[in-house]
């Protein structure tokens, strides 16, 4: 795992354990600490039920463990106020072409590191979102029973739910997607609330397009703000509202800076 410092250019490569590696990052609200999962890994292959969610000091790269059970793990986030990491804890497969599959989310107390599930839902998939004093946000595929049509008729594979942390009840966040946009992953929120989250979108002859869109808090008015390589992520500077993009010159992967800003 690597580290770059936007202003002077300078890539630090970040110590790991012999046998391991990190990945899935996510920085704490006050920029101390790395949320990271790190996976042990015996010829080239990651051991899945030797998965943690580990937590890295920033500067003195020292690692905190706060999840070390045998399930498959992925996607920590922190919450708002750096107090609580959320992850995804699936169940490791034996067949099929993922890994693992019935995923639920688990919030950890950072204070006295007691472990909560939160959903009982067995998604097929997710991924990681953010976390507000209300509700946290985030990514999933859900299970085949439990499968929804979206606004254009198609099956929803990827969506947007959203978890109120009082009540505890489950909400399909729906988006507008009249520009042609679908199968909607990885949402952050600004200040002001706005979405932002990659979607997909048709061209001609059949294959999709990968964009990052923003739209307003409860889905509406989505917009392109540019067009992403697959598998290619975005994030947002908390206190600058800058958003960054990863892409690609060449065979060079680049890391872009929108003209356009978050709210912050």
């Amino acid at each position: 795992m690597r580290l770059l410092d936007l202003g002077s250019g300078q890539i630090t490569v970040l110590p790991e354990e012999k046998g391991r590696t990190f990945g899935s990052t996510d920085w704490s609200p006050d920029g101390k600490w790395i949320a990271v999962v790190s996976a042990a890994v015996k010829e080239r292959y990651y051991q899945l039920d030797a998965m943690e969610i580990v937590l890295l000091e920033v500067g003195s790269w020292q690692k905190r463990r706060i999840a070390v059970d045998e399930s498959f793990k992925s996607s920590p986030f922190f919450s708002a106020d750096g107090k609580t990491v959320y992850y995804f804890k699936g169940k490791i497969r034996t067949s099929g072409k993922t890994p693992a599959s019935r995923y639920d989310l688990y919030a950890v107390d950072l204070a006295g590191g007691m472990e909560t599930r939160l959903t009982h839902e067995e998604f097929y998939a997710a991924a990681k979102g953010d976390e507000t004093n209300a509700t946290v946000l985030f990514s999933a595929t859900p299970n085949f029973d439990k499968r929804f049509k979206d606004a254009q008729g198609k099956e929803s594979r990827d969506a947007l739910f959203s978890l109120d942390k009082v009540t505890g009840r489950l909400s399909h966040l729906p988006i507008d997607q009249r520009s042609g946009i679908f199968n909607f992953s990885d949402p952050l929120r600004d200040w002001a609330g706005n979405l932002y989250f990659i979607a997909a979108k048709v061209r001609a002859g059949g294959n999709y397009l990968w964009f990052l869109v923003r739209a307003n808090g409860d889905g509406t008015q989505a917009e392109v703000l540019t067009e992403l390589p697959i598998s290619m992520e975005f994030d947002i500077a908390g206190n600058t509202g800058e958003i960054y993009v990863m892409d690609k010159e060449g065979k060079e992967l680049i890391f872009r800076r929108l003209a356009v800003l978050a709210a912050h």
